[in-house]
């Protein structure tokens, strides 16, 4: 075994519960469910990101979620599910919260 990145939990991300998938682009994709760069500093509990990782551990943040940090947030917070890419090389996924007033997560393309 070969560990090729290191999360922070702080501007990258960290917590990462969702399995990687490797993209047509022959990246790996895949989500954090705390931290990133619109995050408090006592560690983004409920936040996370959507990265991109190279096979030689190049960490690529794509996504911040919770922007301004408002409540709720409207594009969800805490994904802990993984992501797929269809064939038209969009990303999905959900979080696990969230999104609108009642908070309970969001389905997301990027």
């Amino acid at each position: 075994m070969t560990t090729i990145y290191n999360f922070t939990g702080g501007l990258d991300g960290g917590n990462p519960a969702a399995a990687l998938i490797q993209a047509t682009d022959g990246n790996s994709y895949s989500t954090t469910n705390i931290g990133g760069a619109n995050c408090t500093a006592d560690g983004g509990a409920g936040c996370g990101t959507i990265f991109q990782i190279t096979p030689s551990g190049t960490l690529t943040t794509l996504y911040n979620f919770c922007p301004g940090n408002t409540t709720p947030c409207p594009d969800g917070e805490t994904p802990t599910a993984g992501l797929f890419q269809a064939t038209n090389g969009t990303f999905y996924g959900t979080t696990a919260t969230g999104g609108n007033s009642l908070g309970y997560g969001t389905a997301f393309s990027l």
